[in-house]
C-alpha cells in the first residue's frame, strides 16, 4: 500500500523584470501548471516607500568586512 502524500502549497512571491515575450510564455507555463497568479504593479509611491525601509533596514545589517567583501566578489566573479 503506498502513502498517499499531501501537496502542501507555498507562498511565492516574485519581483522581476521580464519583456513581453517573457511575460507570456512564464504566464502560459504557470496556467499549465494550474498556479494561480495575482499580478500587482506597484505606485511610484508604494516604490519609493519600499525602497527607503529596505535602505533603513540596509543600515541595521551594517557593512561587509573587506574579507567578506572580497569572498562575495570571488563567488559573484568565478568562471
Amino acid at each position: 500500500m503506498a502513502a498517499t502524500a499531501t501537496l502542501r502549497k507555498q507562498r511565492l512571491m516574485l519581483d522581476i523584470e521580464v519583456t513581453l515575450k517573457q511575460k507570456k510564455a512564464l504566464m502560459s507555463v504557470l496556467k499549465a501548471l494550474d498556479i494561480e497568479i495575482k499580478q500587482r504593479e506597484l505606485t511610484e509611491e508604494e516604490e519609493d516607500t519600499a525602497l527607503y525601509l529596505a535602505m533603513e533596514e540596509g543600515k541595521k545589517e551594517g557593512r561587509a568586512t573587506e574579507k567578506e567583501k572580497e569572498d562575495f566578489e570571488k563567488w559573484l566573479f568565478q568562471k
